[in-house]
């Protein structure tokens, strides 16, 4: 049960100091990936496609098959916590029940051995005969508890207990004493009935002597075997009785203790997670409506979207207090609570997707700034833009089309950062000569003239081989061997001259 409770122990610090830092950096990991992938598009660059198996949909589903072996091994131990409880409680019940047996087997054998019937008058058979058969009775009487202890070093046995063996050493030994006592019980019954009829005989013969007595002779016997049995039965069970009560009462009364314990701590618990369930539902869902109304520019939205990171982050240590709150009831042992319907596994999703939806969500408009300033979109634009992302609705071979488009790594999800993008270049006039020149001077770096193998590093191969094949020589006095004129090849593009 130690090793157990410390796995639990060693579990609860791995979910409550381990993972957080890895929560963040995977939240990290997906806003660097958006941010490179904006800022490629922003460059005319082809979008990055990570290697097999590092997608970002790879590391979410590698993430939730994390999470479900958590969930999977927190409730292996919270089984085998039961287990090792039903275990100790079994064992325990065996060792009350065994030391009862044992302690009112004590002395038994030696009583049904004893020989003190041999030198007894008839009377004193007939009281040790009756004796015998109140004995008989309080053994039959026992044969429920032998067999309940040999049905508990069983069930123990099932459940595969640590200390089997001398479970079923012990239980052996009062099985093997239990069939003793029995064949020493029929053996002195025997005995006794013997003596009892040979003494009938010999008083028979005083029976005619004996006459006159023998109402007070009888009158004595009665009441000799009145307050033997008053003696025995009585006393001793009284006895017994009121040495038990007060075990008993004490037993209850730590019951009942350790029951509202156990009930406060659940209710603390309910009261907590009754309060940051709902409030981070509610946060989610005003996210969600942050990131698809268009109130104000997108600087106002910027900055009112960090406010509100910093009061959900404002709100940790309430998550820590409901933390503490679960470990006190998982060393309590308490596995249900009627007082709420959420766990802690589910406030620990619940937190962590709400600190990750409001990082992506932060990070989605701070690339809609970058596209914007750098493509001259208007707020009344991205206005239009947000109202077309909220309406979408195209035919299926169109919508196949702009799908591959704003998803080309097919993670299944259209953001609005890549929706933006596919509207400019959809709703933007052709680029101009001025603008083609602007970019092959950036791949040029800044010369009038650019190179066979930058337009084969710089562009995808198709249209690298395209540029080179209809580009012109360069001419000009820096001119070196193999140069291309990129300028001429613009305007022709454009049909602002003749290649």
């Amino acid at each position: 049960m130690q090793a157990m409770q410390q796995k639990l122990e060693d579990f609860r610090d791995y979910r409550r100091l381990h993972k957080p830092p890895k929560v963040q950096e995977k939240c990290q990991l997906e806003i660097n990936f958006n941010t490179l992938q904006t800022k490629l598009r922003l460059s005319n660059r082809p979008a990055f496609m990570p290697s097999e198996g590092k997608m970002v949909s790879d590391i979410n589903n590698a993430w939730g098959s994390l999470e479900q072996a958590e969930k999977g091994y927190e409730e292996w131990l919270l089984n085998e916590i039961r287990r090792l409880e039903r275990l100790d409680h079994l064992a325990e019940k065996f060792r009350q029940k065994a030391a009862i047996h044992e302690a009112w087997t004590n002395g038994k054998e030696e009583m049904l051995m004893a020989k003190d019937f041999e030198t007894a008058t008839l009377s004193e058979v007939k009281a040790i005969l009756k004796k015998h058969e109140a004995f008989e009775s309080d053994l039959a009487a026992h044969q429920d508890r032998v067999e309940q202890i040999a049905a508990i070093a069983q069930e123990l046995n099932e459940l595969d207990y640590w200390d089997s063996p001398s479970v079923n050493e012990r239980c052996q030994k009062i099985c093997d004493q239990w069939d003793n006592l029995g064949a020493l019980t029929q053996k002195r019954r025997d005995a006794l009935e013997r003596t009892e009829k040979l003494l009938e005989t010999i008083d028979q013969l005083y029976l005619e002597y004996a006459k006159r007595a023998a109402p007070f002779n009888n009158w004595m016997e009665g009441a000799m075997e009145d307050l033997q049995d008053t003696f025995i039965v009585h006393t001793i069970e009284e006895i017994q009785v009121r040495h038990l009560v007060p075990q008993r009462d004490h037993a209850l009364m730590e019951e009942n203790a350790r029951q509202q314990s156990n009930e406060r701590l659940r209710k603390q618990f309910a009261t907590q997670a009754n309060v940051i369930g709902p409030w981070i539902q509610t946060k989610m869902e005003e996210i969600g409506r942050i990131s698809i109304e268009m109130h104000g520019t997108l600087e106002d939205q910027l900055n009112h979207l960090r406010q509100y990171e910093k009061s959900i982050v404002n709100y940790k240590p309430k998550i820590d207090q409901l933390e503490g709150d679960h470990q006190l009831i998982q060393e309590a042992l308490i596995f249900d609570n009627k007082h709420t319907n959420y766990t802690m596994e589910h406030i620990r999703v619940g937190w962590e997707q709400l600190l990750t939806t409001i990082a992506r969500t932060i990070n989605e408009i701070e690339n809609q700034v970058l596209t914007r300033d750098a493509k001259g979109i208007s707020q009344e634009q991205m206005n239009e833009f947000r109202a077309s992302f909220n309406h979408f609705d195209r035919s299926e071979a169109e919508f196949g089309r702009i799908m591959n488009i704003v998803d080309p790594n097919n993670m299944g999800v259209v953001t609005f950062q890549a929706f933006l993008d596919f509207m400019t270049r959809e709703t933007t006039d052709t680029d101009t000569a001025d603008q083609v020149m602007a970019s092959f001077k950036v791949l040029a770096g800044d010369k009038n003239y650019i190179t066979a193998d930058e337009l084969r590093r710089e562009l995808p191969p198709d249209q690298a081989e395209y540029c080179i094949a209809r580009m012109a020589p360069y001419s000009g006095p820096d001119a070196v061997p193999g140069s291309l004129d990129y300028m001429s090849f613009s305007t022709a593009l454009y049909g602002e001259s003749d290649l």
